[in-house]
């Protein structure tokens, strides 16, 4: 014990060692520069300047780029250092859904920005009136944050007049777009751009300004494009609008409910508890019982104290006990030689030709009827273990009927009670998570959504409280309570050898009976213990034979009584028992391009 104690602390150590060090090797993003320059034939050459900051040991990155109408060609990748260019070793590949571009490099604990270039065939759409350049300029495929964003779109020439040109940021942002100063192009900046989210610009100009237009450069399309793009973003931007009203107008509803949900959350689960699960006061002064408080089956006993629906392999082996001692069974061990001269213990339960007494329990004649079926002597080991689980399902419920509904034990009468509260939170976690979908797809409002995800992990949370209460919420009557505090203070009289010694049982069956029910209460070797210092005629127990019995004294039969009972006990379980028991604009999202990138 103390060497794992010690080892603790080393263990720890080297897991956070080497937490630390795989976290020590990360990269991040300082800045991007992107240039798209327009050509006169309809062709767009496109620069990429992308600063990495590394920490650790890196030598490879790579930029993704989906696929789509467009071709990428002629493409470079170099370093850029004060101002100078050097060439790098890379990679250019085209897959079904992504051009990759990756390349070779050297870099530990230290600032790179790297150019990467290339030409792309079929980038602008031509109507018959305008061109449109519109391209995801940053691609959500990044799982690294951007802390800052420069985006410039030159045309082959000058703007002739500003109101000739249109331009639009997607998705509503921390940026701003405008012209350049010297009418060349447009400018576009973004800041913070979270990771895995993507920023997009739309530029409408005269189709004029490329007069070279080569039409197998771009993608012609019929028809004019100005008022379609206009009305496009016209719509856009109303819904966006929209959509800033609604959130606006949640934000004021969500922080009104969210103490409303904060306090169901808590007065709920305690109402619940108070109402439902709280057992009642009993009077009652004994310390020992002497007796039995009640006779009844084993099997009633371990359901009542655990206040459970089902039975462990303690109530089949006390029920066996107790048919064997009403003299319908006989329990003979037996060890069986193996191989180099290894031994085992089987286990034979005899049924004898005694006719069932109609006042034998439901319980107890279920399983003496299930024991007939293998004959009038079988080994343990032969049952069949898969139809005996089925079984004992059976005889759950037999036992379950007497405790719960004859007896009225433990009382479930609440159970429907306690189901409108599951109905509430199921709806209200139903609700919470449509409602987080919506706002995450549609509003991307980060209150909302974090209030939301407040709101779901609430309901989950007590809807699995009431729906485990619900299954699991019994409560004593106050003859059950009794009969618990009772069963108690019998199991402490049984184990008190100075008790059981003042007040010994005057006959062998009462010494049977404490044999059983030790057996369901887990004290069979104290009583046995107590046999063997009172010198009980343990070996006129004959329903039950251990391996020679026959040639040992007094003392050395009650230990092989108690370390059979052990071993038979432990044989049911393994072979017997089954082994679980049933218990900007906000619109936009339509531009060539996107992707990401990473290093490593």
């Amino acid at each position: 014990m103390k060497r794992a104690l010690f080892l603790i602390p080393v263990v720890l150590f080297i897991f956070f060692m080497s937490f630390s060090v795989a976290y020590a090797k990360d990269y991040s993003l300082k800045e991007a520069k992107i240039y798209y320059f327009i050509q006169d034939n309809g062709e767009m050459d496109v620069t990429n300047d992308i600063t990495y900051k590394f920490n650790g040991s890196f030598s490879e990155a790579w930029l993704i780029i989906p696929t789509g109408d467009y071709e990428i060609k002629d493409v470079l990748v170099s370093e850029i250092k004060d101002g100078k260019e050097t060439p790098l070793n890379f990679d250019f590949a085209k897959g079904k859904q992504e051009y990759k571009i990756t390349w070779k490099y050297k870099a530990n604990n230290e600032i790179k920005t790297f150019r990467i270039k290339y030409k792309v065939l079929k980038g602008l759409r031509i109507y018959e009136d305008v061109a449109e350049f519109y391209w995801k300029v940053w691609g959500s495929a990044w799982d690294k944050s951007l802390p800052a964003l420069w985006v410039e779109v030159n045309l082959p020439s000058k703007i002739g007049n500003i109101d000739d040109i249109n331009y639009w940021l997607h998705p509503k942002i921390d940026g701003k777009i405008g012209v350049k100063k010297d009418l060349s192009g447009i400018i576009a900046y973004a800041g913070n751009i979270p990771s895995n989210h993507w920023l997009e610009v739309r530029f409408v100009f005269p189709k004029s300004y490329i007069k070279n237009l080569n039409p197998n450069n771009v993608i012609l399309v019929s028809g004019n494009g100005r008022d379609k793009i206009l009305a496009e973003e016209e719509a856009w931007q109303k819904r966006e609008e929209e959509r800033e009203i609604l959130s606006k107008d949640l934000e004021k509803v969500y922080l009104i409910l969210l103490p409303i949900f904060l306090a169901l959350a808590v007065f709920i689960p305690v109402k619940i508890k108070r109402k439902y699960g709280k057992d009642p006061e009993v009077f009652y002064e004994g310390i020992y019982e002497r007796e039995a408080p009640v006779d009844c089956p084993p099997a009633w006993v371990e359901m009542l104290l655990e206040k459970s629906d089902f039975v462990t392999s303690k109530s089949i082996v006390a029920s066996t006990l107790e048919l064997a001692r009403r003299g319908y069974l006989k329990i003979q061990e037996e060890v069986k030689k193996g191989v180099l001269g290894s031994t085992s213990k089987e286990y034979k339960i005899i049924v004898t030709d005694r006719e069932i007494e109609e006042s034998l329990s439901e319980d107890l004649k279920a399983l003496l009827l299930e024991y007939k079926k293998y004959g009038n002597e079988f080994y343990t080991s032969k049952i069949d273990g898969e139809k005996f689980a089925k079984f004992i399902e059976r005889f759950e419920e037999v036992v379950k009927e007497k405790v719960y509904n004859d007896r009225k034990w433990i009382v479930t009468e609440k159970y429907k009670e306690v189901n409108k509260y599951v109905i509430l939170w199921s709806f209200l976690t139903v609700l919470s998570f449509l409602s987080l979908i919506i706002i995450g797809l549609i509003l991307l409002n980060g209150m909302l959504i974090a209030i939301n995800v407040l709101f779901l992990i609430i309901s989950v949370s007590e809807l699995i409280f009431v729906a485990i209460y619900r299954f699991g919420i019994k409560k004593y009557s106050p003859d059950g309570k009794l009969l618990v505090l009772k069963w108690n203070a019998f199991k402490k009289f049984l184990k008190d050898f100075s008790l059981i010694s003042q007040y010994p049982p005057t006959s062998l069956v009462i010494w049977e009976k404490y044999l059983v029910y030790g057996t369901i209460l887990g004290v069979a070797k104290e009583v046995l213990k107590a046999m063997e210092i009172l010198r009980v005629p343990v070996e006129e127990i004959d329903w039950y034979v251990p391996a020679f019995a026959g040639t040992m004294s007094v003392s050395n039969f009650v230990e092989s009584f108690n370390s059979s009972l052990l071993a038979f006990s432990q044989s049911f379980s393994q072979n017997v028992m089954p082994s679980s028991s049933s218990g900007s604009s906000h619109g936009g999202g339509g531009g060539f391009g996107g992707g990401g990138g990473g290093a490593r």
